[in-house]
């Protein structure tokens, strides 16, 4: 494996099951998290893609495996594990932050290991995430666009609008508070951003005012995921941002149907790369 820009290092590859389609590895800060990989043996870049509430990891990993190899991108699929501190919780890592946990920063940590094992620079990485994941996915844009190289959010069904009227998470009043810096909406104007859907993923998930997630906001972007995402992308642009709206026909809640056009959109974020 090559780092960009530099000549190939000195390496003792270890296992077989850390290379290729890997098996699920413990992060070394704190073992209750982990992740899986595809590593090809030249690596270029890197990209994560965020699982959803059913955390199936393992299934993006696979699905995009072929990118990975065509580009030559070390792919990374965290997994957050749901019932930590609170055995019933599945929702922790959408909203980043979760009692004394920081899913930003799991994730960072994460990729600042992975680096030094594979021998790649994570400074900058293609992000993407499916349903709770690209809730996880647009929120650590919002504090992180800098590290971002190109992000890719399917079918999110709770937003975080950039509205100073109402806390975290419908809104991000008290976001710099909470996370400790501020949103840079220059940074978030230059990054590439997809925003996919299924025309048909249009059931009513309004939140109610006795729901543990109900805060003031909490239903301002729509009652579907469908109208989230189009209020989603209407914010984005009046912000100058470079974001693209695309619905696919026929379906529904549900990522096959995404996949191609999640690749095209990365592997666009490649090409461009190499050209750089």
């Amino acid at each position: 494996m090559r780092p960009s820009g530099g000549a190939e290092p000195s390496r003792d590859r270890g296992s077989p099951f850390l290379y290729g389609r890997t098996t699920f590895i413990a992060y070394g800060a704190d073992p209750r998290f982990s992740y899986c990989l595809y590593a090809p043996d030249e690596i270029r870049r890197i990209c994560v893609y965020a699982h959803g509430t059913y955390r199936d990891a393992a299934f993006y990993r696979d699905q995009l495996t072929d990118f990975a190899i065509r580009n030559q991108v070390l792919l990374v699929c965290p997994l957050f594990p749901a019932g930590l501190i609170e055995p019933r919780d599945v929702e922790n890592y959408k909203l980043l932050r979760f009692h004394d946990i920081r899913y930003d920063q799991i994730l960072l940590g994460m990729l600042a290991e992975i680096s030094q094992r594979y021998r790649v620079s994570c400074e900058r990485f293609m992000l993407g995430g499916f349903s709770g994941g690209a809730q996880f996915a647009h929120r650590f844009a919002y504090f992180h666009a800098e590290r971002l190289s190109a992000l890719s959010l399917a079918a999110p069904g709770r937003v975080t609008l950039l509205d100073e009227s109402f806390d975290w998470w419908s809104g991000v009043r008290d976001a710099e508070r909470l996370f400790g810096r501020a949103i840079d909406i220059a940074v978030l104007r230059r990054l590439p951003i997809q925003l996919l859907v299924g025309e048909n993923d249009d059931a009513d998930i309004r939140i109610a005012d006795d729901d543990p997630w109900w805060r003031p906001g909490a239903n301002l972007a729509g009652a579907t995921r469908r109208e989230r995402l189009a209020s989603l992308f209407e914010q984005y642009q009046r912000l100058g941002c470079k974001a693209t709206l695309k619905v696919v026909k026929g379906c529904g809640h549900e990522w096959r149907p995404l996949r191609d056009a999640t690749i095209r959109f990365f592997e666009v974020s490649c090409t461009s790369a190499r050209e750089d």
